[in-house]
């Protein structure tokens, strides 16, 4: 009977070891698993932030009509090389700002032209649906340039009257466009005397006053 009770006493207390280890491996293993959610659920928020970080970072600058245009100094002539510059303005231009500086569109021509090639008409386009895309309250800047030429004036004319006169014309065909596309004339200013060209460019420069 006493050898029964030992047997039995160490059967119970076998019976506690392996109820202990049990408990402990059953609380490790929940501990774990706990750890393993808690990592999971982290890398999941920082991978959300970094997502919403790049997110932000892509943003870029919009036009609307809560903004107002700036004159810059950057100067574009052609419609390929005016919507570059358009774009790295663009980049330039921190999102959610409520003003833009427009690069000036370059309008070049040959001897004694006045009408707008189709070039000079796509890059005033350009321009146009900036102005359009703002709060339209900006002033549309035409100045004309002007050089002594290399041809002969009409008779009882000098080269430099010649082509100032030329000048004056082609800025006010600009200024026709313009009205054509429904600008209302407020918007719009022509420079009241020629600029002077450097060497022998014809231009005609369009800006935000």
């Amino acid at each position: 009977m006493k050898l029964y009770n030992i047997i039995k006493v160490a059967a119970l207390a076998a019976l506690v070891v392996v109820g202990a280890t049990s408990c402990q491996s059953k609380k490790k293993k929940a501990a774990e698993e706990a750890a393993a959610k808690a990592a999971a659920e982290e890398a999941a928020r920082q991978k959300a932030a970094e997502e919403e970080a790049a997110r932000l970072a892509a943003r870029t600058f919009e036009l609307s009509e809560d903004v107002t245009l700036a004159a810059s100094e950057t100067v574009a002539e052609g419609a390929e090389a005016y919507r570059q510059a358009l774009e790295e303005a663009k980049k330039g231009t921190a999102y959610g700002a409520t003003s833009f500086a427009v690069p000036t569109a370059g309008l070049l021509y040959a001897d004694e032209q006045c009408g707008l090639t189709a070039d000079a008409k796509e890059t005033l386009q350009e321009f146009l649906n900036v102005w359009c895309a703002s709060d339209k309250k900006s002033v549309i800047l035409i100045e004309a340039y002007s050089n002594d030429g290399t041809k002969a004036a009409p008779e009882g004319c000098s080269k430099a009257d010649y082509n100032a006169a030329i000048a004056v014309e082609r800025a006010n065909l600009v200024k026709a466009w313009l009205f054509a596309k429904q600008v209302p004339a407020k918007n719009v200013k022509v420079a009241e005397n020629p600029r002077k060209a450097d060497g022998d460019q014809k231009r005609v420069n369009v800006s935000i006053q």
